[in-house]
């Protein structure tokens, strides 16, 4: 599968998230656990990192909207079941969300990941957009951070650092892999799912 595509099948899902009712939510979180069980561990990592955006989501949505009390029994301090309901699906498409970023995109590595990037950034080269430019001055800031290994705490740290690890890095190579057929079945049978979803 070209890396572009899995890029394209990632936006197409985030799309089509929002119009999946809870059963189809659930089926879908079910077969991605299956079809990807090798990479299940890192999408787990990955919603942990991402524990305290399910909380906000699943507590506000709780106690933002109104409606009958969950448990009438705490009185003010209950949130509404139509909340519940709300930050349930809500939090269970952040979850799918995350799952198929790890499955479809950060599962091809980084170098896959800027072909990908390259072949999205240039269906926009006819405006004018610099997209091999641009992947290339993210593939230098990708080896830069790797060369650090630095992580978010120290972002003040790489960030006083990055012009000079940018300066020291005399190149980076771009790889390209060939647009077959069949990926543009794929896309185009995404693309025909999603516009069924809309219209139903």
């Amino acid at each position: 599968m070209h890396p572009a595509l899995r890029i394209h099948l990632y936006l197409v899902s985030a799309l089509a998230l929002p119009g999946l009712s809870l059963f189809a939510l659930v089926v879908a979180a079910a077969t991605l656990a299956l079809v990807f069980a090798g990479r299940l561990g890192a999408m787990l990592r990955l919603t942990w990192r991402a524990r305290w955006l399910f909380i906000l989501l699943g507590v506000g949505h709780a106690y933002g909207l109104p409606g009958p009390a969950a448990w009438p029994a705490w009185g003010d301090w209950s949130p509404s079941l139509a909340g519940l309901h709300a930050g349930g699906l809500q939090m269970l498409r952040l979850l799918l969300l995350l799952w198929a970023l790890d499955a479809l995109v950060v599962a091809m590595g980084s170098r896959r990941m800027l072909a990908g990037l390259h072949g999205l950034f240039a269906g926009f080269g006819h405006l004018g957009f610099p997209a091999e430019r641009l992947t290339v001055r993210l593939g230098l800031t990708l080896q830069a951070m790797e060369r650090n290994s630095m992580k978010l705490r120290n972002l003040a740290a790489l960030l006083a650092s990055a012009g000079a690890d940018l300066a020291g890095t005399t190149h980076y190579t771009l790889h390209h892999e060939a647009w077959r057929r069949r990926d543009s079945l794929l896309l185009a049978a995404a693309l025909v799912g999603l516009l069924a979803l809309w219209l139903v």
